[in-house]
């Protein structure tokens, strides 16, 4: 009997005489794709942030202007409204009747507004509107007052020192 035979026959793993070397599997985490889009957010964030900071814009002072004269415009007020939805819209000087809301119903009663004060000889419509309104709302109310015939628009204008 050849017992050095039978003892290479033999696996390690099958011998019950000999502890079994225990499994260690071990946690391994790859952290270089997070590490790569760590860097790709940081990128996009400073050119984002940046590029918002650019948007404001300083708009140069009158140099040439003369002023419009009340008793022969058509004055529409535009407030900011507190929701931050469309803004109210007032025909005449502030909190002047009830405030317009509805877009619709601004739009009518703006153009209603010039058309009698083109009939009235008033030819010029003036905008004011507070800061806080919207450009879009200023938009509007000017395009709607700019598109009835013989009118000219004036915005109001604060001259800075």
């Amino acid at each position: 009997m050849n017992t050095g035979s039978s003892f290479s026959s033999f696996a390690l793993d099958d011998n019950p005489l000999v502890a079994r070397r225990p499994i260690l599997d071990e946690a391994r985490f790859d952290i270089t794709a997070m590490i790569d889009l760590v860097f790709m957010m940081n990128i996009f964030f400073l050119v984002t942030t940046v590029a918002a900071g650019l948007t404001e814009i300083n708009l140069p002072a009158a140099k040439h202007c003369s002023p419009a004269d009340r008793d022969l415009s058509v004055v529409i007020t535009l407030l900011a409204s507190g929701d931050r939805g469309a803004a109210q819209v007032f025909v005449g000087e502030e909190r002047a009747g009830q405030a317009l809301i509805d877009a619709d119903a601004q739009e009518r009663a703006i153009r209603e507004a010039v058309e009698a004060g083109v009939r009235a000889n008033k030819k010029t419509v003036l905008l004011k509107a507070e800061k806080n309104v919207r450009l879009r709302d200023v938009a509007r109310a000017g395009g709607v007052a700019a598109s009835v015939p013989g009118t000219e628009l004036k915005l109001a204008v604060i001259e800075k020192e």
